[in-house]
Protein backbone atom coordinates (compact mmCIF):
# COMPACT_ATOMS: atom_id res chain seq x y z
CA UNK A 1 0.00 0.00 0.00
CA UNK A 2 1.50 3.58 -1.20
CA UNK A 3 2.21 6.32 1.58
CA UNK A 4 -0.95 8.30 0.39
CA UNK A 5 -3.39 4.69 0.43
CA UNK A 6 -2.11 4.66 4.22
CA UNK A 7 -2.58 8.26 5.38
CA UNK A 8 -6.31 7.89 4.17
CA UNK A 9 -7.22 4.61 5.93
CA UNK A 10 -5.72 6.04 8.80
CA UNK A 11 -8.12 8.98 8.27
CA UNK A 12 -11.05 7.23 7.54
CA UNK A 13 -10.09 4.71 10.52
CA UNK A 14 -9.61 7.29 12.89
CA UNK A 15 -12.29 9.92 12.01
CA UNK A 16 -10.05 12.91 11.51
CA UNK A 17 -12.54 14.52 8.69
CA UNK A 18 -16.10 15.09 8.88
CA UNK A 19 -18.66 13.38 6.40
CA UNK A 20 -18.43 15.50 3.28
CA UNK A 21 -20.76 17.75 2.37
CA UNK A 22 -22.50 15.87 -0.76
CA UNK A 23 -23.16 13.08 0.62
CA UNK A 24 -25.07 14.09 3.44
CA UNK A 25 -26.71 16.95 1.74
CA UNK A 26 -27.97 14.18 -0.91
CA UNK A 27 -28.90 11.94 1.60
CA UNK A 28 -30.52 14.26 3.46
CA UNK A 29 -32.34 15.31 0.44
CA UNK A 30 -33.89 11.93 -1.15
CA UNK A 31 -34.77 10.80 3.19
CA UNK A 32 -36.44 14.21 3.48
CA UNK A 33 -38.94 13.77 0.39
CA UNK A 34 -40.27 10.93 2.38
CA UNK A 35 -40.54 13.38 5.18
CA UNK A 36 -42.72 15.59 2.93
CA UNK A 37 -44.67 12.47 2.06
CA UNK A 38 -45.37 11.13 5.23
CA UNK A 39 -45.45 14.17 7.03
CA UNK A 40 -47.96 16.39 4.70
CA UNK A 41 -48.91 14.75 1.72
CA UNK A 42 -50.31 11.55 3.73
CA UNK A 43 -53.47 13.85 4.94
CA UNK A 44 -54.05 14.64 0.83
CA UNK A 45 -53.13 10.73 -0.10
CA UNK A 46 -55.29 9.60 2.95
CA UNK A 47 -58.49 11.87 1.74
CA UNK A 48 -58.14 11.33 -1.97
CA UNK A 49 -57.29 7.86 -1.89
CA UNK A 50 -59.14 6.50 1.25
CA UNK A 51 -61.90 8.54 2.10
CA UNK A 52 -60.39 9.50 5.38
CA UNK A 53 -62.37 11.99 7.23
CA UNK A 54 -61.06 15.55 9.35
CA UNK A 55 -60.86 13.13 12.50
CA UNK A 56 -59.41 10.76 10.94
CA UNK A 57 -56.52 12.63 9.64
CA UNK A 58 -55.88 14.19 13.29
CA UNK A 59 -56.01 10.92 14.67
CA UNK A 60 -53.20 9.56 12.19
CA UNK A 61 -51.25 12.57 13.05
CA UNK A 62 -52.01 12.10 16.67
CA UNK A 63 -50.73 8.87 16.89
CA UNK A 64 -47.92 9.63 14.11
CA UNK A 65 -46.28 12.26 16.62
CA UNK A 66 -46.96 10.23 19.89
CA UNK A 67 -44.92 7.50 18.22
CA UNK A 68 -42.28 9.45 17.19
CA UNK A 69 -42.28 11.43 20.50
CA UNK A 70 -40.91 7.69 22.20
CA UNK A 71 -38.79 6.55 19.35
CA UNK A 72 -36.77 10.09 19.28
CA UNK A 73 -36.64 10.00 23.58
CA UNK A 74 -34.80 6.91 22.93
CA UNK A 75 -32.45 7.24 19.93
CA UNK A 76 -29.39 7.81 21.84
CA UNK A 77 -29.49 4.51 24.19
CA UNK A 78 -30.91 2.75 20.94
CA UNK A 79 -27.74 3.68 18.96
CA UNK A 80 -25.41 2.88 21.43
CA UNK A 81 -27.37 -0.27 21.83
CA UNK A 82 -26.73 -0.93 18.48
CA UNK A 83 -22.93 0.30 18.05
CA UNK A 84 -22.11 -2.75 19.97
CA UNK A 85 -24.03 -4.93 17.42
CA UNK A 86 -23.05 -2.61 14.45
CA UNK A 87 -21.49 0.62 13.57
CA UNK A 88 -23.71 3.88 13.27
CA UNK A 89 -23.53 3.98 9.53
CA UNK A 90 -25.17 0.43 9.36
CA UNK A 91 -27.81 1.31 11.63
CA UNK A 92 -28.82 3.99 9.34
CA UNK A 93 -28.83 1.77 7.20
CA UNK A 94 -30.97 -0.45 8.42
CA UNK A 95 -33.20 2.05 8.81
CA UNK A 96 -33.39 3.31 5.54
CA UNK A 97 -33.89 -0.23 4.48
CA UNK A 98 -36.48 -0.84 6.16
CA UNK A 99 -38.43 1.92 5.01
CA UNK A 100 -37.50 0.88 1.57
CA UNK A 101 -39.04 -2.69 2.25
CA UNK A 102 -42.19 -1.24 3.85
CA UNK A 103 -42.79 1.37 1.46
CA UNK A 104 -44.40 -0.74 -1.58
CA UNK A 105 -46.63 -3.12 0.50
CA UNK A 106 -49.95 -0.50 0.84
CA UNK A 107 -49.89 -0.86 -3.39
CA UNK A 108 -49.39 -4.86 -2.60
CA UNK A 109 -52.10 -5.01 0.32
CA UNK A 110 -54.05 -2.01 -0.88
CA UNK A 111 -56.50 -1.47 2.40
CA UNK A 112 -56.63 1.16 4.56
CA UNK A 113 -55.11 -0.93 7.65
CA UNK A 114 -51.66 -1.53 5.45
CA UNK A 115 -51.89 2.77 5.41
CA UNK A 116 -51.93 3.27 8.76
CA UNK A 117 -49.36 0.47 9.82
CA UNK A 118 -47.05 1.94 7.01
CA UNK A 119 -47.37 5.86 7.59
CA UNK A 120 -46.80 5.09 11.52
CA UNK A 121 -44.04 2.72 11.19
CA UNK A 122 -41.92 4.29 8.42
CA UNK A 123 -42.47 7.85 10.27
CA UNK A 124 -41.34 6.48 13.73
CA UNK A 125 -38.25 5.17 11.76
CA UNK A 126 -37.44 8.78 11.12
CA UNK A 127 -37.29 9.48 14.84
CA UNK A 128 -34.34 7.71 15.24
CA UNK A 129 -32.54 7.80 11.31
CA UNK A 130 -32.48 11.88 11.79
CA UNK A 131 -30.55 11.64 15.10
CA UNK A 132 -27.76 9.98 13.48
CA UNK A 133 -27.44 12.16 10.68
CA UNK A 134 -27.17 15.21 12.71
CA UNK A 135 -24.91 13.40 14.48
CA UNK A 136 -22.60 12.94 11.73
CA UNK A 137 -23.41 16.78 10.44
CA UNK A 138 -22.01 18.53 12.99
CA UNK A 139 -19.27 16.30 15.05
CA UNK A 140 -16.26 17.73 14.46
CA UNK A 141 -17.41 20.89 13.64
CA UNK A 142 -17.22 24.51 15.25
CA UNK A 143 -18.29 27.75 15.38
CA UNK A 144 -18.78 29.66 11.51
CA UNK A 145 -18.19 26.00 10.12
CA UNK A 146 -20.83 24.21 12.29
CA UNK A 147 -23.24 27.23 11.15
CA UNK A 148 -22.31 26.45 7.71
CA UNK A 149 -23.35 22.98 7.86
CA UNK A 150 -26.29 23.45 9.68
CA UNK A 151 -27.55 26.11 7.38
CA UNK A 152 -27.09 24.20 4.04
CA UNK A 153 -27.91 21.15 5.82
CA UNK A 154 -31.98 22.18 6.71
CA UNK A 155 -32.06 23.83 3.04
CA UNK A 156 -31.57 20.54 1.92
CA UNK A 157 -34.33 19.18 3.93
CA UNK A 158 -36.61 22.20 3.49
CA UNK A 159 -36.68 22.21 -0.31
CA UNK A 160 -36.95 18.50 -0.42
CA UNK A 161 -39.87 18.37 2.08
CA UNK A 162 -41.43 21.29 -0.03
CA UNK A 163 -41.23 18.89 -3.26
CA UNK A 164 -42.62 15.98 -1.55
CA UNK A 165 -45.78 17.59 -0.37
CA UNK A 166 -46.01 20.27 -3.77
CA UNK A 167 -45.93 16.66 -5.81
CA UNK A 168 -48.96 15.21 -4.49
CA UNK A 169 -50.65 17.73 -6.83
CA UNK A 170 -49.68 16.49 -10.24
CA UNK A 171 -50.00 12.92 -8.42
CA UNK A 172 -53.39 13.86 -8.16
CA UNK A 173 -53.98 15.38 -11.87
CA UNK A 174 -53.28 12.34 -13.12
CA UNK A 175 -54.60 9.69 -10.92
CA UNK A 176 -51.68 8.60 -9.30
CA UNK A 177 -51.91 9.15 -5.59
CA UNK A 178 -51.42 5.44 -4.94
CA UNK A 179 -48.34 5.88 -5.85
CA UNK A 180 -46.86 8.30 -3.63
CA UNK A 181 -45.80 6.38 -0.54
CA UNK A 182 -44.60 3.18 -2.98
CA UNK A 183 -42.03 5.86 -4.88
CA UNK A 184 -40.48 5.90 -1.64
CA UNK A 185 -38.53 2.94 -2.63
CA UNK A 186 -36.77 3.95 -5.15
CA UNK A 187 -36.16 7.10 -2.98
CA UNK A 188 -34.32 5.28 -0.44
CA UNK A 189 -32.62 3.10 -2.08
CA UNK A 190 -31.21 6.45 -3.73
CA UNK A 191 -30.50 7.88 -0.13
CA UNK A 192 -28.23 4.18 0.97
CA UNK A 193 -25.73 4.85 -2.25
CA UNK A 194 -25.13 8.15 -0.92
CA UNK A 195 -24.50 6.66 2.30
CA UNK A 196 -21.88 4.45 1.20
CA UNK A 197 -19.86 7.35 1.31
CA UNK A 198 -20.12 7.98 4.93
CA UNK A 199 -17.49 6.94 7.41
CA UNK A 200 -18.06 3.96 9.65
CA UNK A 201 -18.67 6.24 12.47
CA UNK A 202 -18.91 10.05 13.05
CA UNK A 203 -15.25 12.22 13.73
CA UNK A 204 -14.99 12.48 17.38
CA UNK A 205 -16.09 15.90 18.64
CA UNK A 206 -13.31 18.24 20.11
CA UNK A 207 -15.49 19.19 23.36
CA UNK A 208 -12.30 22.07 23.94
CA UNK A 209 -12.84 23.43 20.81
CA UNK A 210 -16.58 23.17 21.42
CA UNK A 211 -16.81 24.97 24.35
CA UNK A 212 -14.79 27.86 22.67
CA UNK A 213 -17.47 28.55 20.45
CA UNK A 214 -20.04 28.18 22.71
CA UNK A 215 -21.21 32.18 24.35
CA UNK A 216 -22.90 32.03 27.54
CA UNK A 217 -25.81 34.07 26.21
CA UNK A 218 -26.77 30.80 23.94
CA UNK A 219 -27.97 28.76 26.90
CA UNK A 220 -30.78 31.04 27.43
CA UNK A 221 -31.92 31.10 24.02
CA UNK A 222 -31.75 27.10 24.11
CA UNK A 223 -33.79 27.12 26.88
CA UNK A 224 -36.24 29.47 25.37
CA UNK A 225 -36.23 27.66 21.94
CA UNK A 226 -37.03 24.19 23.17
CA UNK A 227 -40.30 25.45 24.39
CA UNK A 228 -40.75 27.55 21.23
CA UNK A 229 -39.70 24.75 19.21
CA UNK A 230 -42.34 22.12 20.30
CA UNK A 231 -45.06 25.13 20.06
CA UNK A 232 -44.60 25.67 16.74
CA UNK A 233 -44.64 21.74 15.83
CA UNK A 234 -47.96 22.04 17.81
CA UNK A 235 -49.27 24.58 15.29
CA UNK A 236 -47.89 22.78 12.26
CA UNK A 237 -49.54 18.96 13.72
CA UNK A 238 -52.46 20.85 14.56
CA UNK A 239 -53.00 22.70 10.98
CA UNK A 240 -51.43 19.94 8.44
CA UNK A 241 -53.94 17.31 9.02
CA UNK A 242 -57.27 19.82 8.16
CA UNK A 243 -55.31 21.66 5.73
CA UNK A 244 -56.47 19.28 2.55
CA UNK A 245 -60.50 20.08 4.25
CA UNK A 246 -59.54 23.67 3.97
CA UNK A 247 -59.26 23.47 0.42
CA UNK A 248 -62.18 21.68 -0.21
CA UNK A 249 -64.43 24.58 1.84
CA UNK A 250 -63.01 26.98 -0.02
CA UNK A 251 -63.21 24.89 -3.31
CA UNK A 252 -59.92 24.61 -4.97
CA UNK A 253 -59.13 22.61 -7.42
CA UNK A 254 -57.87 19.09 -6.03
CA UNK A 255 -54.73 19.11 -8.16
CA UNK A 256 -53.78 22.26 -6.69
CA UNK A 257 -54.41 22.18 -3.36
CA UNK A 258 -50.69 20.00 -2.21
CA UNK A 259 -48.95 22.43 -4.19
CA UNK A 260 -50.06 25.93 -2.61
CA UNK A 261 -50.60 23.71 0.83
CA UNK A 262 -46.38 23.99 0.49
CA UNK A 263 -46.33 27.52 0.70
CA UNK A 264 -45.20 27.68 4.05
CA UNK A 265 -42.49 25.11 3.62
CA UNK A 266 -41.07 27.41 0.69
CA UNK A 267 -41.30 30.22 2.50
CA UNK A 268 -39.95 28.64 5.75
CA UNK A 269 -37.24 27.24 3.21
CA UNK A 270 -36.64 31.09 2.28
CA UNK A 271 -36.19 32.04 6.11
CA UNK A 272 -33.96 29.48 6.70
CA UNK A 273 -31.58 30.44 3.64
CA UNK A 274 -31.49 34.52 5.18
CA UNK A 275 -30.93 32.67 8.45
CA UNK A 276 -27.88 30.87 7.63
CA UNK A 277 -26.00 33.22 5.80
CA UNK A 278 -26.88 36.17 8.09
CA UNK A 279 -25.20 36.68 11.61
CA UNK A 280 -27.16 39.91 12.83
CA UNK A 281 -29.63 37.56 15.09
CA UNK A 282 -26.91 34.91 17.15
CA UNK A 283 -27.48 34.95 20.70
CA UNK A 284 -30.44 37.49 19.94
CA UNK A 285 -33.98 36.79 21.78
CA UNK A 286 -35.99 39.48 19.54
CA UNK A 287 -35.90 36.94 16.53
CA UNK A 288 -37.63 34.22 18.43
CA UNK A 289 -40.34 36.61 19.75
CA UNK A 290 -41.18 38.07 16.53
CA UNK A 291 -41.02 34.40 14.97
CA UNK A 292 -43.45 33.32 17.52
CA UNK A 293 -45.79 35.82 16.47
CA UNK A 294 -45.79 35.37 12.80
CA UNK A 295 -46.23 31.89 13.62
CA UNK A 296 -49.21 32.33 15.67
CA UNK A 297 -51.00 34.77 13.21
CA UNK A 298 -50.26 32.54 10.27
CA UNK A 299 -52.25 29.97 11.62
CA UNK A 300 -54.99 31.90 12.93
CA UNK A 301 -55.38 33.47 9.19
CA UNK A 302 -54.83 30.02 7.00
CA UNK A 303 -57.27 28.60 9.20
CA UNK A 304 -60.43 30.87 9.08
CA UNK A 305 -58.94 32.77 5.88
CA UNK A 306 -62.49 33.05 3.78
CA UNK A 307 -60.56 33.27 0.32
CA UNK A 308 -57.62 31.22 -1.07
CA UNK A 309 -55.59 34.53 -1.47
CA UNK A 310 -55.85 35.07 2.62
CA UNK A 311 -54.80 31.08 3.33
CA UNK A 312 -51.83 31.80 1.49
CA UNK A 313 -50.43 35.23 3.02
CA UNK A 314 -51.32 33.28 6.57
CA UNK A 315 -49.17 30.05 5.53
CA UNK A 316 -46.55 32.34 4.09
CA UNK A 317 -46.47 33.74 7.56
CA UNK A 318 -46.56 30.48 9.87
CA UNK A 319 -43.77 29.34 7.35
CA UNK A 320 -41.44 32.41 8.07
CA UNK A 321 -42.47 32.39 11.56
CA UNK A 322 -41.47 28.00 12.01
CA UNK A 323 -38.45 27.95 10.21
CA UNK A 324 -37.18 31.00 12.41
CA UNK A 325 -37.94 29.12 15.59
CA UNK A 326 -36.63 25.93 14.30
CA UNK A 327 -33.26 27.12 12.82
CA UNK A 328 -33.14 28.76 16.16
CA UNK A 329 -33.45 25.13 17.95
CA UNK A 330 -31.25 22.94 16.15
CA UNK A 331 -28.46 25.96 16.04
CA UNK A 332 -28.23 26.47 19.80
CA UNK A 333 -29.37 22.72 20.58
CA UNK A 334 -26.62 21.45 18.80
CA UNK A 335 -23.73 23.93 19.56
CA UNK A 336 -24.48 23.66 23.13
CA UNK A 337 -25.60 19.38 23.13
CA UNK A 338 -21.61 18.76 21.72
CA UNK A 339 -22.77 17.32 18.71
CA UNK A 340 -24.32 13.86 20.32
CA UNK A 341 -27.25 11.89 19.35
CA UNK A 342 -28.86 12.70 22.57
CA UNK A 343 -28.83 16.57 21.59
CA UNK A 344 -30.49 15.39 18.23
CA UNK A 345 -33.08 12.66 20.02
CA UNK A 346 -34.01 15.52 22.05
CA UNK A 347 -34.58 17.87 19.36
CA UNK A 348 -36.53 15.49 17.25
CA UNK A 349 -38.42 14.48 21.04
CA UNK A 350 -39.63 17.69 20.73
CA UNK A 351 -40.37 17.90 17.00
CA UNK A 352 -42.87 15.32 18.22
CA UNK A 353 -44.60 16.22 20.81
CA UNK A 354 -45.50 19.12 19.27
CA UNK A 355 -46.95 16.79 16.30
CA UNK A 356 -48.97 14.78 18.50
CA UNK A 357 -50.34 17.75 20.55
CA UNK A 358 -51.97 20.14 17.70
CA UNK A 359 -54.20 17.05 16.49
CA UNK A 360 -54.75 16.34 20.27
CA UNK A 361 -56.08 19.69 20.43
CA UNK A 362 -57.65 19.51 16.49
CA UNK A 363 -59.63 16.25 18.29
CA UNK A 364 -60.81 17.62 21.58
CA UNK A 365 -62.57 20.83 19.36
CA UNK A 366 -64.29 18.60 17.32
CA UNK A 367 -65.25 15.90 20.08
CA UNK A 368 -66.86 18.76 21.45
CA UNK A 369 -68.68 20.07 18.67
CA UNK A 370 -66.79 23.03 18.45
CA UNK A 371 -66.40 25.16 15.53
CA UNK A 372 -63.10 27.02 13.89
CA UNK A 373 -62.82 29.90 16.50
CA UNK A 374 -62.68 27.28 19.66
CA UNK A 375 -60.25 24.93 17.62
CA UNK A 376 -57.72 28.44 17.13
CA UNK A 377 -58.36 29.59 20.52
CA UNK A 378 -56.94 26.34 21.77
CA UNK A 379 -53.95 26.53 19.44
CA UNK A 380 -53.31 30.26 20.60
CA UNK A 381 -53.80 29.28 23.95
CA UNK A 382 -51.25 27.34 23.69
CA UNK A 383 -49.12 29.19 21.95
CA UNK A 384 -49.64 31.37 24.69
CA UNK A 385 -48.64 29.62 27.47
CA UNK A 386 -45.60 28.44 25.98
CA UNK A 387 -44.70 31.58 25.09
CA UNK A 388 -44.73 32.53 28.63
CA UNK A 389 -42.41 29.52 29.76
CA UNK A 390 -40.03 29.84 27.13
CA UNK A 391 -39.63 33.61 28.47
CA UNK A 392 -39.26 32.31 32.09
CA UNK A 393 -36.73 29.51 31.52
CA UNK A 394 -34.79 31.39 29.31
CA UNK A 395 -34.48 34.23 32.23
CA UNK A 396 -33.79 31.49 34.88
CA UNK A 397 -30.91 30.05 33.42
CA UNK A 398 -29.57 33.14 32.45
CA UNK A 399 -29.80 33.97 36.13
CA UNK A 400 -27.66 30.70 37.20
CA UNK A 401 -24.27 31.85 38.01
CA UNK A 402 -21.41 30.85 35.45
CA UNK A 403 -20.14 27.03 35.90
Amino acid sequence: MSTAARSADSSFATHEQPVRAIPIAGLTFFCSLGTGVLWNAIYFIAQSSYGFTQTDSLLLAFVNGLLYTVVAMSAGRTVRFLERRMNPRAALGMVLLTQAIMAPLVLIFPHVVTLWICAVLMTSLGALQWPIVQHYLVSGRHGGEMRNAIGWWNVSWMAASAMGLAAAGPLQTFDLMKWAIPALLPVNLIALCFLLRFPAHPMKHDADAHAHHVPRSYHSLLACARVLHPIAYLVIGALAPILPYLFSSLGTDASLQAPIGATWHVTRLLAVIVLWRTAFWHGRGASLMVAGVLLSLGFALAVAAPNETLLIIGLTALGIGQGTIYYSAIYYGLAIGAAEVDAGGIHEALVGAGYFVGPLLGLLALSAGAGTPVFIGLVLGAVSVGFVVSIARGRAVARQPSS
